[in-house]
């Protein structure tokens, strides 16, 4: 539901005793083209300070934290087609072994916001008490006012929302790491 309000959606429920549901899902239709070129050896972002640089396809390991297999799947491919590798984790404990086995590799962490057992907030805190400087990135289906809304011991270096597309993802992480350098 969090996603299909934040991208000006809605939904519909058609209901009847012994019979089921019927779930409809209204979302505007966009007329943005999304390519891909592996054939490219970089990928061009304008940085901060107005200028435009090139900053080599992936290199590095990425952490993905997903509890959905779907969209952990999904963003998977997305950021592999990015030239990442990906080590995946479905909530924050398993991401907290994961990064204790793999720190030195680990770029960015991408983590979701909304996970059982330990949500992205507390996964976030957690993480930074390892290693203060990781840059992670916060996602939600959840508008970014909402999300970020309140006091947070510790704050994302980005929010990302979703669904994801490759271009905001790609951009999202070379804007991280650019302001990490």
């Amino acid at each position: 539901m969090g996603i299909v309000k934040a991208h000006g959606g809605g939904v519909t429920v058609e209901s009847e005793s012994w019979r089921g549901s019927t779930f409809r899902i209204f979302l505007l239709v966009t007329t943005e083209e999304v390519t891909f070129r592996p054939d490219l050896p970089t990928i061009p972002v304008v940085l901060l300070t107005g200028k435009a640089e090139e900053i080599s396809r992936g290199g590095g390991a990425v952490l993905l934290i997903e509890d959905e297999e779907l969209v952990r799947d999904m963003t998977k491919e997305l950021l592999t087609r990015l030239g990442y590798e990906v080590l995946e984790a479905n909530d924050g404990f398993e991401a907290l072994e994961i990064f204790q086995q793999h720190q030195d590799e680990i770029l960015i962490i991408l983590s979701d916001l909304t996970m059982p057992r330990m949500n992205g907030w507390d996964t976030l805190v957690a993480l930074r008490k390892l290693s203060p400087d990781i840059p992670v990135i916060l996602s939600s289906g959840y508008d970014e006012a909402q999300v970020m809304a309140g006091e947070h011991p510790e704050l994302p270096n980005a929010f990302l929302g979703k669904p994801y597309q490759l271009n905001g993802i790609r951009d999202t992480i070379s804007r991280v790491l650019a302001n990490k350098a």
